[in-house]
């Protein structure tokens, strides 16, 4: 089946990563895409940070959100990383580093996974949205679409390897780890 897509508004990411999010702990007061700690080569917040906030439903659903601070590894060399893409777990040693190639990245079925909140550079540090509902009141760009593989259904999500060799939403199988839930149908 054709690649196809899914509204930010009817999946939910499932947060693996290592640690706890504090709600209590304050989100950065300049946003989480300001050029000072995101993608910047030299790290600002502590690796595996995760900050929860709360979406009012004034843009996108109403409901809670945790970003996580990780580090860019190599990106796919055909797809540069852009907001909304789903990127996994890179190296089997470094949980913290992420890539968007599913050329190099597939193999570690540890549903460590993310979206990205816009682009970056390789080997750089910034956040990724790892948890619950869309947070699109914080920012904006990761509101609509997402790339999907044409198989989503009501369920569990996992990452999966696009026709367009890209790192997408598709239905989860036995030997993947659990990204979130769709809440409806992809387009499809």
């Amino acid at each position: 089946m054709a690649d196809s897509t899914l509204d930010s508004e009817l999946f939910v990411l499932d947060d693996h990563w290592p640690g706890e999010a504090d709600p209590r702990h304050p989100e950065p007061s300049d946003g989480f895409a300001s050029a000072y700690h995101h993608n910047t080569a030299t790290r600002q917040w502590p690796i595996g940070t995760k900050i929860m906030v709360r979406n009012h439903g004034a843009v996108g659903d109403a409901g809670q959100s945790t970003f996580i601070y990780l580090q860019m590894g190599v990106q796919n060399p055909l797809v540069a990383l852009a907001a909304k893409q789903v990127v996994v777990q890179y190296s089997a040693t470094k949980w913290y580093r992420v890539t968007n190639d599913p050329d190099t990245c597939l193999a570690l079925p540890t549903g460590l996974a993310a979206i990205a909140i816009a682009a970056m550079t390789d080997e750089y540090y910034g956040w990724f949205w790892c948890g619950g509902s869309c947070p699109e009141e914080y920012v904006a760009g990761l509101g609509g679409d997402y790339a999907t593989d044409g198989n989503v259904v009501p369920g569990e999500i996992t990452a999966h390897d696009l026709q367009a060799d890209a790192i997408g939403i598709g239905p989860r199988a036995t030997t993947e780890g659990c990204l979130g839930f769709a809440l409806d149908v992809d387009a499809a």
